[in-house]
């Protein structure tokens, strides 16, 4: 015989079902579990404007699916707490116990938990306390029994008390889905940029989608009116089976607790000015005796402030998060609460998150141990609209803030906001000079960090102009804006003024701040660059390990930022100057810290593997490991960079160059030409990298077959590098060896073998008579002499060349191979950082 379901036997008042629900399957699941004969508490991490599909409907979903497993299902509406002993009396009848008006509320009340607790006549029974306040005023009644119970409240006070469960906004998700059911026809980009203008609050959307359901209002529209009059929109109609709009949930709280405790609704307001994520409970407690009062009074006295909060968690109009001490306000909250107050008080509050938050920004932006710090405050800075801040407290430490972004790795978010505080300084009267020039400095650097030089350029020379004007020649930010000056310089193309300029300004420097100080370190550092672009490779090299050994004394690591810039330099001048299985080892370590320290991502440690990628190469041509770390480095620099980036350009070569020498030809030919194109663009079509893209391109065009469109282009490319950098330059006597193979492979010996004379001896002169493109050199003017039938000096000199190389790169490297082999060499450009 099939047993038969029981049927309840008895349920009091539950809420309508609401057809919008949008199906939180998980936490029904949890309530279901929770409430078995214990005490579950449901929270919301959020306003309790979650509304008719927040917490009291997912406890009637719960009741309306699950009361045929109960015998009673109660519902005791909880908001009045004096009003509680009544709705439980009159369940007292269905339990077989005399009613209110016979015995008294409170006695009938009694009998029903007594009942209850003991199980008779019913032991599966359901009380649901919905919107309970604190549980002192519910715990009395809640029967210790067979039961279950459950309690919806916004106090976060339970937490602790009973078990809870906390019911969050929605997810992004369960927000789509809800609007396509709402609003039919809204576009999935559209439902997006709904719910995170809405913070994802179920109340407010159910509001919005009502209003945009019933008028046609686009959803452009409604965010415009959204940004500019929140109030006033949220106020019109209300969400389906809930009694009023979210503005007058909203008010009714913030009216009640204004008087019970003032002084928390002063600090609600000062937390809308804040944005809409975690905001740091440090900040707060960091900036005590910098703000106004009355909020220095509740911020100065730590139990006052205690208080506050706490008042603020028990309305849930702010989430408190005290595993990593932040204080949530819900966006939609924050922007109801900035309309509440007059334009005096608006600006009042926001003066004072400034300097709250002005207060807690670190002092020392290149310390890695602080970017966590800049990380919690940098979402917070744009709505407390720092940048316009006219506050001289404030402006200082938004160059901070601008320099922890580029150093962290955030060039565009650096570009944006120097660009922002440099318009609105320049159009206030307050801001010094001093302040301007200083944040035009950091303005040039971003622009060069994302690869807009010409713009940085013009943006650092106009800088210096005025600060030299304002502040003086020798002073500190114009010091500093004359190495800034020299980058701009470098990357500009004008290798030899910025070697002239800062061989001067290193004095200066030393002149004005000493020999250790970090400033003529870093100046030093910058001369080191020039004199690499230069050709100046061992003097470079001297150089960098005095400054890196300084920088290890000065900040007591050698992991600083600061000093990993140093040791990539380090690593690029050992490789240039042609110990190539050096700067594989030392580069293989400065990578490895830079992970570490700064993180795979991060665009000091990236330039520290695009080094290692050519040490790699030269170390052992294009070997299998070799083209698999180029390609994924490539790859890395687009998902990170794009792909105009001039790192990622160099990149991009630097694979080129593996191509080549694994005799990947057509390949790279194809990448070469789109290559030099965009360097072109980047760079200017006459700068002296984009002359040795050309040089790299007409390479591949020879081995391709086409020896006389290759013998054009170089002749073009030895001309321009000749009159721009020099004809005893490294760039243009790699040129140079192109060409003379050029004329090689068309049969011009004479001509070959008299250039090829030339750039040796050159090459003894510039690089040394040992070094691996100095012997390159060698081999191939012995295989060009003996086309004219000089045979014993083509003998002698490429037996030479040969022992030579075995020397300096070892018996088993492929240019050691293919010298003994009788091959020609050929010789390639990389792009240096400038």
């Amino acid at each position: 015989m099939t047993e038969m379901r029981r049927k309840p036997h008895v349920w009091g008042r539950i809420p309508p079902r609401n057809k919008d629900f949008t199906g939180r399957e998980h936490l029904l699941e949890r309530l279901l579990r929770g409430v078995s004969g214990g005490v579950t508490a449901v929270l919301p991490t959020a306003l309790h404007g979650l509304g008719g599909v927040g917490k009291t409907q997912i406890a009637a979903e719960f009741a309306h699916r699950h009361k045929a497993d109960y015998d009673v299902v109660w519902w005791v509406p909880s908001d009045q707490p004096m009003l509680i002993p009544s709705s439980i009396a009159r369940l007292a009848p269905h339990l077989n116990l005399p009613k209110a008006n016979e015995i008294g509320v409170a006695e009938a009340a009694e009998g029903v938990i007594e009942a209850l607790r003991k199980g008779e006549p019913y032991d599966q029974w359901l009380l649901i306390f919905d919107n309970a306040h604190d549980p002192e005023s519910i715990m009395q009644y809640v029967p210790d029994g067979p039961g279950g119970v459950l309690i919806t409240s916004r106090n976060f006070a339970w937490d602790g008390v009973v078990d809870t469960l906390t019911v969050d906004v929605f997810s992004r998700e369960e927000s789509r889905r809800f609007l396509d059911r709402r609003v039919p026809g809204i576009g999935g980009s559209e439902a997006d940029a709904l719910a995170e203008a809405l913070g994802d609050l179920p109340l407010a959307l159910d509001q919005a989608g009502a209003l945009q359901s019933e008028t046609g209002m686009p959803v452009g529209e409604y965010l415009t009116l959204l940004r500019d009059q929140t109030g006033k929109l949220l106020a019109e109609g209300r969400p389906m089976e809930y009694d009023v709009p979210l503005t007058a949930t909203w008010a009714l709280s913030v009216s009640t607790l204004h008087e019970e405790q003032p002084d928390a609704v002063e600090l609600l307001h000062l937390l809308a000015f804040f944005g809409a994520d975690p905001i740091p409970r440090d900040v707060l407690s960091t900036g005590r005796g910098t703000v106004d009062p009355p909020l220095s009074d509740i911020l100065d006295d730590p139990l006052q402030f205690s208080r506050a909060v706490q008042a603020l968690g028990r309305y849930a109009l702010v989430q408190i998060d005290r595993e990593n001490q932040t204080i949530l306000v819900h966006r939609l909250v924050q922007a109801l609460l900035r309309e509440d107050v007059s334009e005096n008080e608006r600006e009042r509050f926001r003066r004072n998150v400034q300097r709250l938050l002005a207060a807690a920004v670190p002092l020392q932006p290149d310390d890695t141990t602080t970017w966590p710090t800049f990380a919690r405050l940098m979402p917070h800075l744009e709505p407390a609209q720092m940048a316009q801040s006219p506050d001289s407290t404030v402006r200082p430490l938004m160059h901070n803030v601008v320099r922890y972004l580029y150093q962290s790795g955030n060039a565009p978010g650096a570009l944006a906001l120097a660009a922002e505080c440099v318009a609105a300084w320049q159009a206030h009267p307050g801001a010094t000079s001093r302040e301007l020039c200083t944040m035009q400095r950091h303005l040039s650097i971003s622009l060069r960090f994302v690869g807009r030089y010409k713009e940085a350029f013009e943006v650092g020379s106009q800088a210096l102009t005025e600060a030299e004007h304002s502040l003086g020649a020798e002073d500190e930010e114009t010091l500093r804006l004359t190495n800034n000056h020299c980058t701009d310089l470098r990357a500009m193309g004008l290798f030899a003024e910025s070697f002239a300029l800062s061989s001067s300004a290193v004095e200066r420097h030393r002149a004005a701040f000493g020999d250790e100080d970090e400033r003529t370190l870093r100046m030093r550092t910058s001369l080191a660059l020039d004199l690499t672009l230069t050709s100046r490779y061992e003097e470079a090299e001297r150089l960098l390990k005095r400054v890196y050994s300084a920088l290890r004394d000065l900040y007591g690591s050698p992991n600083h930022p600061t000093a990993q810039i140093v040791m990539n330099n380090l690593v690029r001048v050992i490789r240039l100057r042609g110990d190539y299985s050096e700067a594989r080892e030392l580069g293989e370590d400065v990578y490895a810290v830079g992970v570490a320290t700064l993180g795979a991502d991060h665009p000091t440690t990236l330039r520290a593997a695009s080094d290692l990628a050519i040490a790699m190469r030269k170390a052992e041509g294009g070997s299998s490991d070799v083209l698999h770390y180029a390609e994924d480095l490539v790859q890395r620099y687009r998902r990170l960079m794009g792909d105009q980036h001039p790192d990622k350009l160099a990149a991009d070569m630097a694979l080129v160059n593996a191509y080549r020498e694994a005799r990947r030809i057509p390949d790279a030919v194809a990448a070469a030409e789109l290559i030099t194109l965009a360097y072109a663009q980047v760079y200017g079509s006459d700068h002296p990298y984009t002359h040795g893209c050309r040089h790299n391109l007409a390479l591949l065009i020879r081995l391709a077959g086409d020896h006389g469109k290759s013998r054009e282009m170089h002749e073009f490319v030895v001309s321009r590098l000749t009159e721009l950098l020099g004809p005893a330059h490294h760039y243009t006597l790699t040129a140079v060896l192109g060409y003379i193979s050029d004329l090689a492979s068309l049969g011009h010996w004479d001509k070959a073998v008299a250039l090829g004379e030339d750039a040796l001896a050159d090459l003894r002169q510039l690089l040394g008579a040992a070094h691996p493109m100095t012997l390159g050199c060698m081999a191939n003017l012995a295989l060009d002499m003996s086309k004219l039938g000089r045979t014993d000096e083509a003998i002698a000199l490429q037996a030479d060349a040969l022992t030579s190389l075995q020397r300096r790169l070892g018996e088993g490297h492929p240019t050691v191979a293919a010298v003994g082999n009788g091959e020609r060499l050929d010789f390639d450009f990389d792009a240096l950082p400038i």
